[in-house]
C-alpha cells in the first residue's frame, strides 16, 4: 500500500491547512450565493410567463421587455383568433402602478396584471378560482409575496392603487423578486378605470392557446402570415428564453452575478496557489529525495495536485453546507427563488476542482526546482 504523502502533507502543518481551507471556503461560498443569485433571477424574471397558460404570444414589434411592452390595437386578437388551430385569445395588460397603504400610509411600487375575469389564464387553478372575485370594479388579487413595504394588508380589506381605493377580494402567490416590489390581478375593466380608459382599445399581449392536436409551429407561421407587420408571434420557450437573454446578458445584474463568480473563483485560486506554492518551496529537498529515489516526475507532481484536491474538498462540504442556510435565509426573508439543487452543488464542485487543478498546476513548477544534487 503507497504512502498517502499527500494527505500526510496536509494534516502535517494544521495552521497553514486552516488558512487554506478557509480562504476556499469563502471562495466557495461566494461562487455558491453567486450561482444562487443567478439562477434565482433566471426564474424571477420569466417567473409571470411561467405563471401563464398559453403556447404563443402576440406582442408588439416595439417589445422590449415584459416590463416595457408598448401596446398594440387589441383588434389583433380577434384576428387571430380566427386562424385555424387557434382555441382561445386572450388579452394581457400589465403596466406599473402606486401602492398605498391606508393602515400605514406606507407607499410602494408595483405591477398591475389586467385579465378578462372569465379567462382563465394562469396555470395555477387556485388564481382561476378567484378571478371570478374580481368582477366587480375597484377589486383585487394581492400577492402574498409582495415586499414587506406594501405593510399589512388582509383580504376583504381596503387599499390605494394610482390613487384610488381597492377592496381585496383574495391573494394568490407569485414573488416578482428583481421586477417589482409586489402586484396585483385586477379586472380589464379595473384596469382601465386606474391605469386610464385610453387602454381599452389596446392590449400588452395576446394570450394564445392551440386546439387538442394543433401544431403548435404551423399555427405560428399562419399567425405571422396573416397578422400585420405591427405585432410579432413567438413561441412561450422562446419569450422565455428572450427575457431571461435581456436581463442576464443586457441588464447590469446578471452581468454583476456572473463576474462576481469570476472574481470569486479567481480569489479562490490565488489563495490555494499561495499555499500550494509555500508548501512545495518548504519541502524542496523532501521532493529532490524522492526524485533520487527513482519516483518518475508524475507520480511526483500527482503529490501536489492530490494536496489541492484535498483542501478543495475539505473547503467544498463547509461552504456547501453554509450555503444551503443562506439560501434559506434569504429565501425567507426576501421571497427570492434561491434553492440549493444537486445540479448547482454539482456545478461548484466541478469550480473547485477546476480552481484546484488551476493553483496546482501553476504552483508545480516549483517542483521541477527539485535538483538531487542539492542533497549532497
Amino acid at each position: 500500500m503507497r504512502t498517502p504523502i499527500a494527505w500526510f502533507n496536509s494534516i502535517d502543518q494544521p495552521r497553514r491547512t486552516a488558512t487554506a481551507v478557509g480562504g476556499m471556503c469563502f471562495a466557495l461560498l461566494l461562487i455558491f450565493m453567486q450561482a444562487g443569485f443567478l439562477g434565482a433571477a433566471r426564474v424571477n424574471v420569466s417567473i409571470i410567463y411561467q405563471a401563464l397558460d398559453f403556447d404563443l404570444l402576440i406582442h408588439s414589434r416595439a417589445y422590449l421587455t415584459l416590463q416595457r411592452s408598448d401596446p398594440f390595437d387589441r383588434l389583433r386578437l380577434a384576428q387571430a383568433a380566427a386562424v385555424p388551430g387557434v382555441a382561445r385569445v386572450s388579452r394581457f395588460l400589465i403596466d406599473s402602478f402606486g401602492w398605498r397603504n391606508p393602515r400605514t400610509g406606507s407607499t410602494a411600487g408595483g405591477m398591475m396584471l389586467g385579465v378578462a375575469s372569465t379567462a382563465p389564464v394562469f396555470l395555477d387553478p387556485a388564481i382561476n378560482a378567484q378571478l371570478a372575485t374580481v368582477r366587480p370594479t375597484l377589486t383585487a388579487l394581492i400577492d402574498r409575496k409582495s415586499r414587506p413595504s406594501y405593510g399589512p394588508w388582509e383580504v376583504g380589506g381596503k387599499a390605494v392603487a394610482n390613487g384610488q381605493p381597492i377592496t381585496l377580494t383574495g391573494s394568490y402567490e407569485l414573488g416578482l423578486g428583481l421586477i417589482s416590489e409586489g402586484s396585483i390581478i385586477v379586472s380589464d375593466d379595473t384596469y382601465e378605470r386606474l391605469q386610464g380608459p385610453w387602454n381599452s382599445g389596446y392590449a400588452q399581449l395576446g394570450l394564445i392557446k392551440l386546439a387538442p392536436g394543433a401544431d403548435r409551429e404551423r399555427v405560428a407561421a399562419e399567425l405571422r402570415a396573416r397578422l400585420p407587420r405591427d405585432v410579432v408571434v413567438v413561441t412561450k420557450p422562446e419569450i422565455i428564453q428572450r427575457e431571461q437573454h435581456y436581463f442576464l446578458s443586457v441588464k447590469p445584474v446578471g452581468i454583476m452575478f456572473q463576474v462576481g463568480m469570476i472574481v470569486a473563483f479567481a480569489a479562490g485560486a490565488a489563495i490555494l496557489y499561495q499555499i500550494l506554492s509555500s508548501e512545495m518551496s518548504n519541502r524542496i529537498a523532501e521532493f529532490a529525495t524522492l526524485k533520487a529515489l527513482g519516483y518518475p516526475i508524475t507520480s511526483i507532481y500527482g503529490i501536489g495536485i492530490q494536496q489541492g484536491l484535498i483542501y478543495a474538498l475539505l473547503a467544498y462540504l463547509p461552504a456547501l453546507g453554509l450555503a444551503a442556510v443562506l439560501y434559506r435565509v434569504g429565501r425567507d426573508l426576501s421571497g427570492f427563488p434561491l434553492h440549493l439543487d444537486a445540479g448547482r452543488a454539482a456545478f461548484v464542485l466541478a469550480l473547485a476542482l477546476a480552481m484546484c487543478a488551476f493553483a496546482a498546476f501553476l504552483s508545480l513548477w516549483k517542483i521541477r526546482r527539485a535538483d538531487p544534487a542539492s542533497l549532497f
